[in-house]
């Protein structure tokens, strides 16, 4: 996801639901003499029936990384994990280009970022295979060049550019089964797309445009594609597209609760299970959601006390929320499938939180930056990583 844009938070209305209950009657003629009920064959048992306990809430404390020292107002924006455990995080740095760090423990971080970075707005990072792809904006010095960029490692050190142009903005990438789907804008400015690769190298459009629009995010899910941002309805909400074959896109019917909203993040859980985070445009709070099929949503038990979840990443202890509230990073966690959410450890100070991601051991890692100042003096920091093992 691009997190160089800023984002806003707000409050959702409430979603209400209507159960009607219909019940019906009987008339049956009386008889003169009762018939006896027959004995019962055995006494009826007076125990509760037992169910079962709600899983424990993790514990977790947030440790900073031995990391670079980064430029001002740069920031980390996604990571993944790449081969033989090294793990790979990009992000902005600060003036018109991205940085890239990588570690092969997770806890000790190295600047390796490419000379040519120096132009390239990484937004988004995946892995197909054994190849890492990271992709974002391409020229932005030139904002009129309209060019994504899409670079390929096969060790998450040497980075090559793609060959093939691109146009647009690519903010969001997930590897499926039949290759890689890209989201972003495309080169009209006021509308959204999709974008497909096989293999990384060569592109092509997925569908019409999704005009009025913009797309944050995508995951494979619900029909077979979930992609989520917003529209002009006529005023910006959340919105919610489906495609079963990555090439037809449907938009979702809008539930109560959408309006005024934009969607930042969706990921699907093991079971199938789509969960989204979304924030309000007038900066109020924010609100996840989940569904079954990307077509109907529920919103979740979440209180955020007026902060917001910007990014979800699935662990085995459960589903892990990451944003921020005034000035602090603040992470939550789902232990049920994304029903209801608790606050998970304990907050940053003087930091945000732009993604989080669990490595194949099992380390959480939430990357951001630091943040200090005001708005009237201006705020400054620094692109930081924080780790932490869910007990």
């Amino acid at each position: 996801m691009n997190t160089h844009a800023s984002w806003r938070r707000g409050g959702l209305a409430v979603l209400l639901l209507a159960l009607v209950v219909a019940g019906c009657s009987a008339q049956a003629a009386p008889t003169a003499t009762p018939t006896p009920s027959a004995s019962p064959s055995a006494e009826p048992s007076l125990e509760p029936t037992p169910t079962s306990s709600p899983a424990p809430i993790p514990t977790v404390v947030w440790r900073p990384a031995d990391a670079p020292e980064a430029p001002e107002v740069s920031s980390i924006t996604a990571v993944v994990s790449g081969l033989d455990g090294r793990v790979v995080a990009i992000g902005f740095d600060g003036g018109f280009g991205s940085i890239l760090w990588s570690s092969e423990d997770a806890q000790t971080w190295a600047d390796v970022t490419p000379d040519d970075f120096v132009s390239a707005g990484l937004a988004g990072v995946t892995r197909l295979g054994d190849l890492v792809v990271a992709v974002g904006r391409g020229d932005t010095i030139n904002v009129d060049a309209n060019l994504a960029a899409v670079y390929l490692s096969d060790d998450g050190l040497t980075w090559r550019r793609s060959t093939m142009r691109v146009d647009g903005q690519l903010i969001d990438v997930v590897a499926t089964a039949d290759g890689l789907y890209a989201v972003g804008g495309v080169p009209t400015g006021d509308s959204a797309g999709v974008w497909r690769s096989a293999d990384g190298e060569t592109w092509e459009r997925a569908g019409a445009d999704l005009e009025h629009a913009f797309l944050w995010s995508i995951a494979e899910g619900g029909p077979g594609l979930v992609a989520v941002g917003w529209r002009r309805n006529p005023e910006p909400d959340l919105a919610v597209w489906t495609s079963t074959d990555g090439t037809d896109w449907t938009l979702s019917p809008d539930p109560e609760g959408f309006e005024g909203f934009e969607a930042t993040d969706v990921i699907a859980t093991p079971d199938g299970t789509l969960v989204m985070a979304g924030s309000a445009f007038d900066g109020s709070g924010g609100r996840i959601w989940t569904s079954t099929d990307g077509v109907a949503w529920e919103p979740a038990d979440f209180d955020p006390e007026g902060g917001a979840a910007r990014s979800l990443a699935w662990s085995p202890q459960g589903i892990v929320a990451v944003g921020s509230r005034e000035m602090d990073a603040v992470t939550w966690i789902s232990v049920d499938g994304g029903a209801s959410w608790q606050p998970l450890g304990d907050p940053i100070p003087n930091a945000y939180l732009n993604a989080a991601h669990v490595t194949d051991g099992g380390l959480v890692l939430l990357v951001g930056g630091t943040q200090e100042g005001s708005l009237e003096t201006g705020i400054t920091g620094r692109a930081m990583i924080w780790s932490g093992t869910l007990d």
